[in-house]
């Protein structure tokens, strides 16, 4: 009777223990696919910051090269100025010289 009720407790401990792990690998397989849906979500973000940073890049490009047109363009190098509401083709300029609201600056300065 003895070994029956040993063998009976050592079964119930076998149990127990294999429960324990069943339920051990069910919370690492839940954790497993926790970690892996994390490691999708930033692999995405890797990678739309990666386009992002290209098109940063591409833009900085676009922004030198307009920068160095407009220091070479010819309204530039005769006048030294780059204020793009100065320009002779500004709509809002051209449109107030031909109403001959405003006199150009040349004609200010001999008048002086």
């Amino acid at each position: 009777m003895m070994k029956d009720k040993h063998g009976a407790m050592s079964a119930e401990r076998r149990g127990t223990g294999e429960q324990r792990l069943a339920e051990r690998m069910a919370e690492l397989e839940r954790r497993l696919k926790e970690v892996e849906a994390e490691n999708i979500v930033l692999k995405e973000l890797a990678y739309q910051s990666a386009k992002r940073y290209e098109q940063i890049k591409q833009l900085a490009k676009e922004n030198d090269e307009l920068r160095r047109q407009l220091l070479q363009s010819p309204w530039s190098e005769k006048t030294g100025k780059t204020d793009e509401d100065e320009r002779p083709d500004s709509w809002f300029f051209r449109t107030l010289r031909q109403e001959n609201a405003i006199v150009p600056r040349l004609e200010r300065n001999k008048e002086k």
